[in-house]
């Protein structure tokens, strides 16, 4: 019999137990303004098993980050780690700097800064360059909805290390100003709908893996899948690489769409 999936408190809890697995990928998500909604509907379609460490940044008040935590985990099945001093990064765990401050990267470890009172805050930015320089290419970063423009530098050094950029779409965005920005000055990896962002970012950082697929995966799944592998072709070819292992992936994912269509007509 399978053993049920741990939830989010459990593996939390079980967090001092076990030897840290060694973080390949990083996840990171900078928003401002309309960024409570925006991050809980890409925390949602995280999967328990995703293999890479998220870490979120959102401009906020600095007394605010007991309600940050506690609106995320609603929409969230990965346990969320407040960074009040430092942490081991562990895949498939959601670590949460203060409001107000950033955090850097050494070791296997993320370590919160002092509050930063910068105007304009460039707190996104902070994070992202330390990520870059520690992680280069295994970092994706991610600018969502925000006013003016934090995180356009930091994506800037995550491309320059060979990581990926992403951006929400500025059309759909509550708060262009963040996206736009970075749109205008840097060659940005991917411009997705936020709808889209989640799943992305699921399937890219298992770029180095084998895609799986199988029956028990629903036929409408894969097709969605397969969509969403269409519109990341299209957009990857500024990153040769990403482009192949996408490419590949849509080629064994339509090979697996026929067979599961061979097999229901029989």
């Amino acid at each position: 019999m399978q053993k049920p999936s741990l939830t989010a408190d459990e593996r939390l809890k079980r967090q001092g137990d076990a030897s840290p697995s060694r973080v390949t990928d990083l996840i990171l998500l900078g928003a401002s303004a309309g960024g409570h909604h925006a991050l809980a509907e890409i925390l949602r379609t995280f999967s328990p098993e995703l293999p890479a460490a998220i870490v979120i940044l959102l401009h906020m008040p600095l007394d605010s980050l007991g309600r940050l935590k506690e609106s995320l985990a609603r929409s969230c099945r990965l346990p969320i780690v407040e960074v009040e001093t430092q942490e081991t990064l562990r895949p498939g765990f959601v670590f949460v700097p203060p409001p107000g401050w950033s955090a850097t990267f050494s070791r296997g470890a993320i370590t919160a800064e002092h509050v930063v009172r910068e105007r304009p805050t460039s707190t996104i930015n902070r994070l992202f360059t330390s990520a870059a320089r520690c992680y280069s290419n295994r970092v994706i970063g991610v600018v969502l909805t925000g006013l003016l423009k934090d995180g356009t530098e930091g994506l800037r050094a995550v491309h320059e290390a060979g990581g990926l950029t992403v951006v929400q779409d500025p059309g759909e965005a509550e708060y262009p100003d963040m996206p736009t920005n970075a749109m205008e000055t840097l060659p940005v990896t991917f411009c997705l709908k936020l709808a889209d962002i989640g799943p992305a970012l699921e399937l890219l950082v298992r770029r180095t893996a084998r895609f799986e697929t199988g029956l028990e995966v629903a036929v409408r799944m894969l097709r969605a899948r397969t969509a969403l592998l269409v519109r990341l072709v299209e957009q990857s070819w500024r990153n040769p690489s990403t482009r192949t292992f996408l490419e590949g992936e849509l080629t064994s994912l339509r090979r697996a769409i026929r067979s599961i269509d061979d097999l229901l007509k029989d």
